[in-house]
């Protein structure tokens, strides 16, 4: 098996304006989503990152330089993450068609190399 990162993509606004009760619909479509990988034996790892903060680090020179993030020139953020177990990207998107994120923002999927352990 290999291990796939899901990076949920989405718009910081989206969330915004809706009410308690349509954000608790929205989690507990996300937390079944997620029991679901877990009882298959899929999930390795997830969380929500923060709406605020980050910093991004950068070489220059021989300085390492660091500015407030996670701000780019795309509308989209990583606003959490999937760690996965899958045979190959193929049976990763299976996996992601499912994902309730894909109503609100893109979903990044990608193989990790990992060091041997």
């Amino acid at each position: 098996m290999s291990r796939f990162l899901l990076l949920l993509r989405d718009e910081p606004s989206t969330f915004e304006h809706l009410s308690p009760a349509e954000m608790q619909t929205i989690i507990q479509k996300y937390i079944a989503w997620g029991n679901g990988l877990r009882e298959s034996g899929r999930l390795i790892g997830s969380d929500k990152l923060t709406g605020s903060g980050g910093r991004v680090a950068r070489q220059s020179g021989a300085k390492t330089m660091v500015t407030d993030g996670p701000f780019t020139e795309a509308r989209e953020v990583v606003g959490g993450f999937y760690m996965i177990q899958a045979k190959d990207y193929d049976e990763a998107m299976t996996i992601v068609r499912d994902c309730p994120h894909l109503a609100f923002g893109s979903i990044e999927v990608r193989q990790v190399e990992g060091l041997q352990r």
